[in-house]
């Protein structure tokens, strides 16, 4: 009823921090849940990967991805719901090759690493092209918080964008800072997607 009432569908999770939250657009009876706190402040809360449901939330399914830490953002493919793609920030409390981004085409059964930037920079905001899926943009960002070190900006807090479903990626100029950066934050017009912010 456009949010006048609630009703509780997580509660059962072993973790309370979710960083993204995505609707299968064929189905939305179909909901991917990315947990871990994707602001990574001074008291960062990690992750226990993905959960998956597809009967509104009476029921989910862990679909793992632990390892990964924190979830900051989930697409599910326009055309077709198999194919999902899933960003992460890592865990922040040190280097870790688990950061980045990663697809299934199972609806989530296996995934595969589809971009690396490096053990201390994961992805902080991806979106994808509204008409063409296989086009994804996304906001790196270098990230470490632990007890004896924050990393807050670095040379991978750049735009990348793929043409091919994350075959291959581009590293984005033309007006774009190229100095030290910090978080940044991306989005796409739907009407018109030649416009990003």
């Amino acid at each position: 009823d456009a949010g006048d009432n609630w009703e509780a569908i997580g509660e059962n999770f072993s973790n309370m921090s979710i960083g993204s939250i995505a609707f299968d657009p064929s189905n939305t009876n179909t909901v991917y849940v990315g947990t871990g706190d994707p602001n990574i402040s001074g008291y960062p809360k990690t992750g226990d990967g993905m959960y998956k449901t597809e009967n509104g939330g009476d029921t989910w399914e862990h679909l793992g991805l632990e390892e990964v830490g924190v979830i900051s953002k989930i697409i599910v493919d326009n055309d077709n719901s198999d194919i999902i793609y899933m960003s992460s920030m890592g865990t922040p409390y040190y280097e870790s090759e688990d950061r980045g981004i990663y697809k299934s085409i199972d609806g989530g059964a296996s995934w595969e690493q589809i971009l690396f930037l490096a053990d201390y920079a994961g992805i902080s905001s991806m979106v994808s092209h509204p008409n063409n899926p296989d086009t994804l943009y996304a906001a790196g960002w270098d990230r470490i918080r632990s007890n004896t070190q924050s990393i807050v900006s670095g040379n991978h807090s750049r735009i990348y964008r793929t043409y091919d479903g994350g075959a291959s990626w581009d590293t984005l100029s033309g007006g774009l800072p190229q100095e030290y950066m910090s978080r940044a934050a991306i989005d796409i017009s739907i009407s018109n997607p030649e416009v990003l912010y």
